[in-house]
């Protein structure tokens, strides 16, 4: 992460890819694909070293069950600037959900 913080990427830039490497690890097997770009753009900051990051994920690209679900990830810096996630959170719309049934 210190490598692209070296090559200009911002402090949200930073925080996009920790969520979605978090995201990563945590939907293992899972079809879905996230804006890393779009992710980024909505940081907000909370502290002066906490971003709340908010974008949508798309699960079962292309395909007849495909739905859509925002998220949040909640990330802090330490005092060397690595990232850490604090928080991950998938707000389920339950009518997408049954569409994808």
């Amino acid at each position: 992460m210190v490598i692209l913080a070296g090559c200009g990427r911002g402090r949200n830039d930073i925080a996009a890819q920790a969520c979605n490497a978090e995201i990563s690890h945590r939907l293992v097997g899972k079809r879905y694909t996230l804006d890393v770009d779009d992710l980024a753009a909505h940081a907000t900051s909370e502290k002066p070293d906490t971003l709340l990051l908010k974008s949508t994920a798309v699960f079962d690209p292309g395909l007849s069950t495909q739905y859509k679900q925002t998220y949040e990830c909640r990330v802090r810096f330490d005092s060397a600037g690595e990232p850490s996630v604090l928080f991950l959170q998938f707000n389920w719309n339950t009518a997408d959900l049954k569409n994808a049934e």
